[in-house]
Protein backbone atom coordinates (compact mmCIF):
# COMPACT_ATOMS: atom_id res chain seq x y z
CA UNK A 1 0.00 0.00 0.00
CA UNK A 2 1.29 3.68 -0.56
CA UNK A 3 1.86 6.21 1.61
CA UNK A 4 -1.11 8.06 0.12
CA UNK A 5 -3.24 4.88 0.37
CA UNK A 6 -2.47 4.55 3.94
CA UNK A 7 -3.25 8.54 4.89
CA UNK A 8 -6.71 7.98 3.06
CA UNK A 9 -7.23 4.81 4.97
CA UNK A 10 -5.96 6.85 8.17
CA UNK A 11 -7.97 9.73 7.62
CA UNK A 12 -11.21 7.53 6.86
CA UNK A 13 -10.83 5.47 9.89
CA UNK A 14 -10.46 8.65 12.43
CA UNK A 15 -13.66 10.25 10.67
CA UNK A 16 -15.52 6.92 11.45
CA UNK A 17 -14.06 6.82 15.00
CA UNK A 18 -15.19 10.31 15.55
CA UNK A 19 -18.65 9.39 14.26
CA UNK A 20 -18.45 12.24 11.25
CA UNK A 21 -19.91 11.97 7.95
CA UNK A 22 -17.84 13.16 4.67
CA UNK A 23 -20.23 16.00 4.77
CA UNK A 24 -20.07 17.03 7.86
CA UNK A 25 -15.65 16.63 8.20
CA UNK A 26 -15.65 18.81 4.47
CA UNK A 27 -17.76 21.43 6.44
CA UNK A 28 -16.12 21.44 9.28
CA UNK A 29 -12.62 21.28 7.77
CA UNK A 30 -13.62 23.81 4.91
CA UNK A 31 -13.18 21.60 1.92
CA UNK A 32 -15.67 20.07 -0.63
CA UNK A 33 -17.41 16.37 0.15
CA UNK A 34 -15.49 15.17 -3.48
CA UNK A 35 -12.31 16.59 -2.29
CA UNK A 36 -12.44 14.60 1.14
CA UNK A 37 -13.21 11.58 -0.85
CA UNK A 38 -10.74 11.87 -3.22
CA UNK A 39 -8.21 11.98 -0.22
CA UNK A 40 -9.73 8.97 1.44
CA UNK A 41 -9.72 6.91 -1.65
CA UNK A 42 -5.55 7.76 -1.92
CA UNK A 43 -6.72 9.85 -5.25
CA UNK A 44 -5.11 13.23 -3.92
CA UNK A 45 -2.08 14.27 -2.48
CA UNK A 46 -3.22 16.86 0.18
CA UNK A 47 -1.18 20.16 0.93
CA UNK A 48 0.25 21.16 4.27
CA UNK A 49 -2.37 23.37 4.65
CA UNK A 50 -5.20 20.65 4.50
CA UNK A 51 -3.47 18.48 6.49
CA UNK A 52 -3.12 21.08 9.45
CA UNK A 53 -6.98 21.73 9.10
CA UNK A 54 -8.20 18.16 8.79
CA UNK A 55 -5.65 17.24 11.97
CA UNK A 56 -7.78 20.50 14.28
CA UNK A 57 -10.80 19.59 13.15
CA UNK A 58 -10.01 15.47 14.29
CA UNK A 59 -8.29 16.52 17.32
CA UNK A 60 -5.15 14.58 16.46
CA UNK A 61 -1.73 15.97 15.34
CA UNK A 62 -0.65 15.62 11.86
CA UNK A 63 1.63 12.98 12.43
CA UNK A 64 -1.10 10.71 13.66
CA UNK A 65 -3.32 11.83 10.82
CA UNK A 66 -0.41 10.63 8.87
CA UNK A 67 -0.87 7.08 10.52
CA UNK A 68 2.78 7.72 10.96
CA UNK A 69 4.74 7.62 14.15
CA UNK A 70 7.58 9.77 14.96
CA UNK A 71 9.62 6.96 16.90
CA UNK A 72 8.62 4.17 18.23
CA UNK A 73 9.46 5.26 21.57
CA UNK A 74 5.95 6.44 21.79
CA UNK A 75 2.93 4.39 22.15
CA UNK A 76 -0.66 4.53 23.70
CA UNK A 77 -2.02 1.82 25.87
CA UNK A 78 -5.56 0.72 27.10
CA UNK A 79 -5.03 -1.88 29.68
CA UNK A 80 -2.55 -4.21 28.19
CA UNK A 81 -3.12 -3.64 24.88
CA UNK A 82 -0.51 -1.08 23.15
CA UNK A 83 -1.67 1.17 20.05
CA UNK A 84 -0.31 3.41 17.83
CA UNK A 85 -2.19 6.45 17.73
CA UNK A 86 -4.10 8.01 20.73
CA UNK A 87 -7.25 7.53 18.63
CA UNK A 88 -6.90 3.57 18.46
CA UNK A 89 -6.39 3.76 21.94
CA UNK A 90 -9.40 6.18 22.40
CA UNK A 91 -11.79 3.42 20.66
CA UNK A 92 -11.00 0.65 22.44
CA UNK A 93 -11.04 2.40 25.57
CA UNK A 94 -14.36 4.04 24.59
CA UNK A 95 -15.73 0.77 23.42
CA UNK A 96 -14.32 -1.35 26.79
CA UNK A 97 -15.63 1.55 28.88
CA UNK A 98 -12.58 2.83 29.86
CA UNK A 99 -12.10 6.75 31.04
CA UNK A 100 -8.28 6.77 30.53
CA UNK A 101 -5.40 6.28 27.68
CA UNK A 102 -1.60 5.92 28.89
CA UNK A 103 0.61 7.77 26.64
CA UNK A 104 4.53 5.62 26.77
CA UNK A 105 7.25 7.89 25.83
CA UNK A 106 10.75 6.06 25.92
CA UNK A 107 13.60 8.93 26.47
CA UNK A 108 17.72 8.13 26.68
CA UNK A 109 17.71 11.57 29.57
CA UNK A 110 14.45 10.10 31.56
CA UNK A 111 13.80 6.84 30.57
CA UNK A 112 10.31 6.01 30.50
CA UNK A 113 7.41 7.88 31.26
CA UNK A 114 4.02 7.36 31.31
CA UNK A 115 0.97 9.77 31.24
CA UNK A 116 -2.64 9.14 31.67
CA UNK A 117 -4.67 11.58 29.71
CA UNK A 118 -8.74 11.39 29.91
CA UNK A 119 -10.41 9.79 26.68
CA UNK A 120 -11.96 12.63 24.54
CA UNK A 121 -15.29 12.85 23.79
CA UNK A 122 -16.80 12.07 20.48
CA UNK A 123 -17.73 15.43 18.18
Amino acid sequence: MRAIQRFGAQLQRLRISQDLTQDQLAVKAGLSRIYLSKLELGQHDPALSTLVRLAKVLRVSVTELLGETMSHSVWWQVGESRFPTRAEAEEHAQASGEMFVARFQQTKAKGLARRLLPVREKN
